[in-house]
């Protein structure tokens, strides 16, 4: 008995940590990672704007110029954020994209950059996040 009132709080975390363990060895949908729901706007295309669909989307816009794109389409060139897709993730950055109220939207000449960057960003837990799909014959430069 001693021993216990000793240990008592040994013990507690030593049993908290097996009974975690356990739950997670013998039942697979506790502690699931959540890419399936993470990817799913992007299954269903919901993910996807064309530079038309812009101006539907309600909310202040912030729109991301991904790469060194010296060209951008007329409808995407007002109030254009131009980062380098690796410096998404720096800290300034993700406060800009976590303080802005509305949709973000991500445009690149190369849709595969953009693609990688919503998911990243939307695995971050960011939500209403957009890619455009570039319409090559309209760019202006």
């Amino acid at each position: 008995m001693k021993f216990i009132k000793q240990y008592w709080l040994v013990i507690l975390i030593f049993s908290t940590v097996t009974l975690f363990v356990l739950l997670r060895t013998f039942n697979q949908n506790n502690f699931r990672y959540d890419a399936v729901k993470w990817a799913e706007p992007s299954v269903h295309g919901s993910n996807i704007l064309t530079e038309d669909q812009i101006e539907s989307i309600e909310g202040e816009k912030l729109i991301i110029a991904l790469g060194g794109e010296d060209t951008v389409s007329k409808p995407v060139q007002d109030d254009v954020l131009k980062l380098d897709p690796e410096s998404v993730l720096e800290k300034g950055n993700l406060d800009i994209l976590r303080r802005n109220k509305g949709p973000v939207i991500l445009y690149s000449d190369k849709s595969s950059i953009s693609a990688k960057v919503w998911m990243v960003l939307s695995e971050m837990g960011l939500k209403n996040i957009y890619i455009i799909l570039p319409q090559e014959n309209h760019l202006i430069q």
